[in-house]
C-alpha cells in the first residue's frame, strides 16, 4: 500500500476520510454515484482535502457511476495531479468526461490536460486504477532539474 511504502503522507484513517461515495452532483438522477478521492478542486487550492505524497505532488480525483445499468459502470472521471512549484510543469489532469459532453463529438471524451486547462490532448484511454497507479508511482520527479 502507498501509504505503508512511503508515497503516501497520509495514514490509513486520513485515507478514509479522504475517499467518499456520495450521490452524483454532475447527473441529479437515481442510480448515479460519485466516488470521491479527495474535494473538487477547480482552483488548486492546497486547503482542500486531498493526497499529499511524499515529494510534495499532491492530487484528487471524482469518478461518476452509472448503477442503472447491471453491472454498473464507470461513466466519467476525472483524476489530477499538481506538482511543487519548483517544476516546470505545474499539473496533469486526465478527463472522462460523461456521455453527451461537447468533447463526445469530437472524439475527445477521454483526454489529457497538460498544465493547462486549456490545452486538450487525446490519449488513449485508462482505467481509473491504471491512473491511480500512474500518479503513485509512474511520475517521479527528477532528481535535479535539467541544464539550460
Amino acid at each position: 500500500m502507498a501509504s505503508n511504502e512511503g508515497i503516501l503522507t497520509a495514514k490509513l484513517h486520513d485515507i478514509e476520510r479522504l475517499l467518499k461515495l456520495r450521490e452524483s452532483s454532475e447527473i441529479p438522477s437515481k442510480g448515479y454515484f460519485e466516488i470521491m478521492g479527495g474535494d473538487k478542486n477547480f482552483h488548486r487550492d492546497r486547503n482542500i482535502p486531498h493526497f499529499k505524497r511524499h515529494d510534495g505532488c499532491w492530487f484528487d480525483f471524482a469518478i461518476t457511476i452509472d448503477e442503472t445499468k447491471s453491472p454498473a459502470q464507470i461513466i466519467g472521471f476525472d483524476f489530477e495531479i499538481r506538482f511543487p512549484e519548483s517544476c516546470s510543469a505545474s499539473f496533469l489532469r486526465f478527463d472522462l468526461n460523461l456521455p453527451g459532453h461537447d468533447n463526445e463529438e469530437r472524439q475527445m471524451r477521454f483526454h489529457a490536460h497538460p498544465s493547462s486547462d486549456d490545452i486538450m490532448i487525446h490519449s488513449p484511454p485508462m482505467t481509473p486504477l491504471e491512473i491511480l497507479h500512474l500518479f503513485l508511482y509512474g511520475l517521479e520527479l527528477p532528481k535535479k532539474p535539467r541544464s539550460n
